[in-house]
């Protein structure tokens, strides 16, 4: 991989925790959370909500206009997705969902600290590369 491309920090967190960050609840996890993500300036969206803000707003300004529409749609219609994507949250940094791989470094580094398997389950980190992306299977193309 090469510097061209840019990068993306999941965290993917249990269910009861998914539920504690959600809520105004307060546990020492969640406020070291809190804290390495205001120390990069970063914030937290569930993949769920982040595929239904891009279906609602394909079907708000017609769908034609966004390719992705019927393969984000049908995949939240599996079962046991919509739990998934509820607890995994895409890191972004300076409110973008891409940025720099010494961004994406920097705050994998600390993410990785509060890895505990209980409450953090993982953290992960994507380029922006296709060819490492999952692409929509043909019936979407």
């Amino acid at each position: 991989m090469t510097d061209e491309w840019l990068y993306q920090v999941r965290i993917y967190f249990s269910s009861n925790f998914s539920d504690v960050f959600r809520s105004s609840d307060t546990s020492k996890q969640k406020n070291n959370l809190l804290l390495v993500l205001s120390e990069h300036n970063a914030d937290l969206l569930s993949q769920y909500d982040g595929f239904m803000g891009y279906v609602m707003e394909a079907e708000k300004n017609g769908i034609d206009k966004y390719p992705l529409y019927h393969w984000t749609k049908d995949s939240l219609a599996k079962k046991g997705k919509i739990e998934k994507y509820k607890n995994s949250f895409t890191v972004y940094i300076n409110s973008e969902e891409v940025y720099s791989k010494t961004l994406a470094d920097n705050i994998e580094k600390d993410l990785l600290e509060l890895v505990d398997k209980e409450t953090v389950i993982r953290i992960s980190k994507h380029d922006t590369n296709p060819k490492n992306n999952p692409q929509p299977p043909s019936k979407y193309q």
